[in-house]
């Protein structure tokens, strides 16, 4: 080790000169908005690598973590000596990881709608997109191109193309590094197919499947009038029995964009589990054993509802617009998939809508206007599949923040404070029912 001849400041004194320089310099002169944002998730980031800087317990090393996994994986099918030591361990750690991370998710900026989906920030792409849009359209176009807020899966760009005379008014959606485990050739096909069936979906004008134009894939849509702010609860029956109308589609019409549909609802089940450990081994070094456990748990006791179905994947406020009551559109399609429409009941009921209403209100309303009926047991077990769900395609956030494809502090606290949120619920809920 070679010593510094005048000595140097340890990380803790680092970070805390970050954290206070933002706190008392900085973000006192920032009006609201996406610096602001910015400014305090980065005091989140400071004040996490601050209590990280305090560890002085040793962590399992990746070949005990492989072994605790295997233990764990062996105990759902029957008593394994050791297995309840283990796992209280193991959840003994998860709190501490939890705590550890509540900068983070305190600072978290989430997936709340708004009116105004515009922000007046540097957009890179947009000589390249001009470029790109003469190209298809074969003549000079005029281009104004803005960010658009809203989800994490893509990068949103709202374009009005103006050409000959004619403007069209359309939104890029631009992956970033696969983030939860999603491509956008597959999402761009699946809105095609729904469209086309007469489903409330935007207009899909191009597909790039290649790099080569903007960095990332990606594809062009029609942008569809409409608010994604929900204040009239009209408006939400309204979605509810729009929702259920998915399910009811054949699922064959989006073979081109996933593939033939499962034989049966149990095997929808097992490759959706296999998908998500996928996902989640490809985004992290170690295997995560009470992430395995409960995959395992789930395939081993997870009940269809019903038959496959095209399941949204990512139900809720935000990811649908209406006008005077009607449903114009749903949007973000990326975690569409084949499966049981549970999946997205549970989602909708237990996770994306739990500060709207309570459990048993959202139940009532399904039951009402889509005539769902899940029962207590299914209800919760379908839960637990979309918090083993989250637990691993938010990895994926931290695979790309370690990578360097997106360094902003959302999607740290995704890859850990969020993540963690939905392992610790997975958890409970497999503790619970097992």
């Amino acid at each position: 080790m070679t010593a510094s001849m005048s000595g140097r400041p340890d990380d803790t004194a680092l970070w805390r000169s970050v954290q206070d320089t933002l706190e008392n310099l900085v973000i006192p002169t920032l009006k609201p908005g996406f610096e602001l944002d910015s400014a305090r998730q980065l005091v989140g980031v400071a004040r996490y690598a601050q209590a990280r800087a305090g560890e002085t317990g040793a962590r399992m090393s990746a070949q005990e973590l492989a072994e605790a996994a295997d233990l764990l994986v062996a105990s759902v099918g029957g008593e394994v000596e050791g297995a309840d030591t283990v796992r209280e361990q193991l959840k003994a750690v998860l709190a501490e990881d939890i705590a550890e991370a509540i900068p983070l998710m305190e600072t978290f900026s989430g997936h709340t709608p708004i009116d105004a989906s515009e922000d007046a920030v540097e957009v890179p792409e947009a000589p390249a997109l001009k470029a790109w849009f003469e190209q298809q359209l074969g003549t000079p176009v005029e281009l104004a191109v803005s960010v658009m807020v809203g989800g994490h899966s893509r990068r949103m760009l709202n374009a009005k193309v103006t050409a000959n005379g004619e403007v069209q008014q359309l939104i890029v959606r631009i992956e970033q590094g696969g983030m939860f485990g999603t491509e956008g050739t597959s999402e761009a096909k699946v809105m095609k197919a729904v469209a086309e069936a007469g489903y409330t979906a935007p207009t899909v004008r191009w597909i790039v499947t290649d790099s080569d134009a903007l960095g990332q894939p990606f594809f062009v849509m029609d942008r569809v009038a409409g608010s994604p702010v929900v204040e009239d609860q009209a408006v939400i029956d309204t979605y509810v029995t729009t929702l259920g109308n998915l399910h009811k589609l054949d699922p064959s019409i989006a073979v081109e964009g996933l593939g033939p549909v499962p034989a049966t609802p149990e095997a929808a089940i097992s490759a959706n589990v296999d998908h998500y450990l996928g996902i989640y081994r490809d985004s992290v070094e170690v295997r995560i054993p009470l992430l395995e456990e409960a995959a395992e748990w789930l395939r081993a006791n997870l009940r269809p509802t019903g038959p496959v179905s095209l399941v949204h994947g990512d139900p809720g406020v935000g990811n649908f617009l209406h006008v005077d009551g009607e449903i114009t559109s749903l949007t973000d399609w990326e975690l569409t998939h084949y499966g049981d429409p549970a999946e997205d009941w549970t989602y909708f009921g237990a996770i994306r809508g739990r500060k709207m209403h309570d459990v048993a209100t959202w139940r009532a309303k399904f039951a009402d206007h889509a005539d769902v009926k899940i029962d207590d047991r299914d209800w919760l077990a379908w839960e637990a599949f979309n918090q083993l769900k989250g637990a691993c395609v938010n990895l994926t956030a931290l695979r790309i923040f370690n990578q360097g494809v997106n360094t902003m502090p959302n999607l740290l606290a995704i890859g850990t404070a969020v993540h963690l949120r939905f392992l610790n619920r997975l958890t409970e809920i497999v503790s619970e029912l097992r």
